[in-house]
């Protein structure tokens, strides 16, 4: 049978508690305004308006394949500070997304007020600066005013806030931390991965990842959940793959792809700096769109879904073609390059545009003839190669010092190495280049997001993972470590520049682009690494590299086929290695000291070797 259910002018309205709400701003809920049982049949509503009928929304319905918005975990106060009378600062303990709970006896009318904030300033007060007050002009306020009967209970519906503190002002009689509670509110991504290991400051650092993407998974990737809540395609780009780790997120990444293929027909066929939404920002940079050709390589890779390269071909194609003409001697001068390093976010110093982009542009024409192959566009594989070997030329003959084996920057060196801008004979020479130049540094960092993805499994695959440890364990600007001790609990938008300088001003809190740094937990220490010539985790590459200072390693990582696992210790002079591998998955160990590889099948399998200091393959 059929029944149809229409909204037209027979139907009724009238103005219910929630008389504000904005998704930035906040919502204000008058509890008086409840009617009991408006929502059921029997309900009578004598005294309701007629509707007034508008046009609809116009497009076309369709399904979305992700899971919802939910909220997902609630969260204790930390600590509750009286500030004055019926005022008070509660810490969370955490920089999340979401929004609070409050339960409350208060008389009727009494408005209870909800400021968040990310940080507190100097006197304790709640600071709403890094929440995009300048860019939004609004705080983030919710309010509640009480009916006055009983215990009320109450929680907002239609907005979320990025942040750690809430001021709570107009409370009657003494606020407890059991009246308050977090609702951590993000899309309801199932877990499909884990890390731990011996060293506290890296399980620190894995958390911080975690936790930032979690904030900044609201239907799109945003770029934080407070000032824009965008989803930019560079950040998006530089999250995608330590999301698919970290969860199961296929189906998020490829409804984003949807997404920017929406923004297409605004720029003759190309993408969108941002997708979705009105706030596109215009046709995307150079380096930004090539995430429309990354992202779903990163998709097929996890899982071996050919459907997702089939589905985005053409856009990718058009898109590669348009660059490749705009390319001059096979460099493409424009975008935005390795975004946020130290002391100028947003203004690049360390590594000009031009390498940058022209860097990742190589690695899309390597990947797009990997493509073109799989989707039937097989004439198209072999011009793709040959672009690729163009700009990998293009760019050794401007950038590369052939005296002192660098391209002129940390970022420069690990695009060259990790993007195969250098042979392999060569690639050894650049990255004791890379090492001289941290070392120059104090083992800071002069690295944007584009460097900060890559630097680490670069310096572990050439033996210099102990360089890499201490990147993660220094403690001074510019560091994550520095973050750490000034309080972070998410990764920032910058790296803690003083606010007001050449930075622009105030920066996020919680912005995921610089956690491109978990990947090296899962492929590096831990050693999983999928077979994109066998994707989908058909065939696994087995290859942790220990570091010393680091007694042990446990990583998982849930696939179609069911849970890889890999966990090293140490047991006097040898290196222990246990490994997991699910039922229609096959691997290829290689020990870390000797390089002797051995090939694996379904079940547990225990290895061992004597460790030799410093020869790490």
């Amino acid at each position: 049978s059929e029944e149809c259910v229409r909204s037209d002018e027979g139907w009724r309205c009238a103005v219910g508690p929630v008389v504000e709400s904005n998704v930035y701003g906040g919502e204000r809920y008058d509890a008086r305004r409840e009617q009991a049982g408006w929502s059921t049949k029997d309900f009578c509503d004598v005294g309701w308006e007629e509707v007034v009928v508008m046009d609809g929304p116009g497009g076309r319905m369709e399904e979305q394949c992700i899971p919802p918005i939910r909220v997902v975990e609630r969260l204790r106060p930390v600590s509750v500070r009286r500030m004055g009378r019926g005022r008070y600062i509660v810490d969370m303990g955490q920089n999340f997304a979401g929004w609070v709970r409050i339960r409350v006896r208060g008389e009727r009318g009494r408005a209870i007020r909800l400021r968040f904030a990310e940080r507190l300033d100097e006197g304790g007060e709640l600071d709403p600066a890094t929440t995009g007050v300048a860019a939004t002009g609004v705080e983030q306020v919710d309010t509640y005013i009480c009916r006055g009967e009983g215990v009320e209970e109450w929680e907002p519906r239609f907005t979320y806030h990025g942040f750690r503190y809430v001021e709570v002002s107009g409370w009657p009689g003494e606020l407890k931390g059991d009246e308050v509670s977090g609702a951590v509110v993000h899309t309801d991504l199932k877990v499909a991965g884990g890390f731990e290991c011996s060293d506290e400051r890296l399980n620190m650092l894995h958390r911080m990842a975690v936790w930032t993407h979690r904030s900044n998974v609201h239907s799109v990737p945003e770029d934080c959940p407070t000032r824009e809540r965008c989803g930019w395609l560079g950040d998006a780009n530089v999250v995608a793959e330590y999301s698919l780790w970290n969860f199961d997120s296929a189906s998020f990444w490829k409804k984003y792809l949807d997404d920017i293929e929406t923004t297409r027909s605004l720029h003759g066929g190309l993408p969108c700096n941002i997708a979705p939404g009105k706030r596109t920002c215009g046709m995307a940079r150079a380096d930004w769109a090539l995430a429309f050709v990354m992202i779903p390589w990163y998709v097929y890779v996890h899982t071996g879904e050919v459907g997702v390269l089939r589905d985005h071909w053409e856009g990718m194609d058009t898109l590669m073609r348009h660059l490749a003409g705009m390319a001059r001697g096979g460099l493409l001068e424009d975008g935005f390059g390795d975004w946020c390093e130290p002391g100028s976010p947003g203004y690049v110093k360390n590594t000009p545009v031009t390498l940058t982009t022209s860097a990742w542009f190589s690695r899309a024409a390597c990947v797009m003839s990997k493509v073109a192959t799989m989707v039937g566009e097989g004439g198209s594989a072999a011009w793709y190669r040959d672009l690729g070997e163009r700009v990998r030329g293009a760019i050794r003959e401007r950038y590369l010092d052939a005296v002192r084996w660098t391209f002129g920057s940390q970022t420069g060196n690990v695009l060259a190495v990790e993007f195969g801008i250098v042979e392999e004979d060569e690639a050894v020479r650049v990255v004791e280049s890379l090492v001289e130049d941290l070392r120059g540094h104090g083992m800071h960092l002069t690295t944007g997001i584009m460097g900060v993805r890559y630097i680490f499994e670069v310096l572990s695959r050439y033996g210099r993972g102990e360089e890499a440890l201490a990147i993660l364990h220094e403690d001074s600007y510019p560091s994550f470590g520095d973050m750490i001790k000034r309080g972070a609990t998410t990764l920032w938008e910058g790296w803690g520049e003083p606010e007001g300088d050449e930075s622009g001003g105030v920066c996020s809190l919680n912005h995921p682009m610089k956690g491109g740094y978990d990947n090296w937990f899962y492929t590096t220490l831990g050693g999983i690494v999928p077979d994109e010539r066998e994707a989908g985790f058909r065939h696994v590459w087995f290859g942790a590299k220990p570091v010393a200072g680091v007694e042990w390693v446990r990583v998982w990582h849930e696939t179609g086929l069911g849970r890889f696992e890999s966990a090293w210790w140490r047991e006097g002079k040898e290196l222990v290695w246990e490994v997991r591998v699910p039922e229609g998955g096959r691997g290829t160990v290689v020990l870390p000291y000797s390089g002797r590889t051995e090939l694996i099948g379904a079940g547990r399998h225990i290895l061992r070797e004597e460790e030799v200091v410093g020869e790490v393959k």
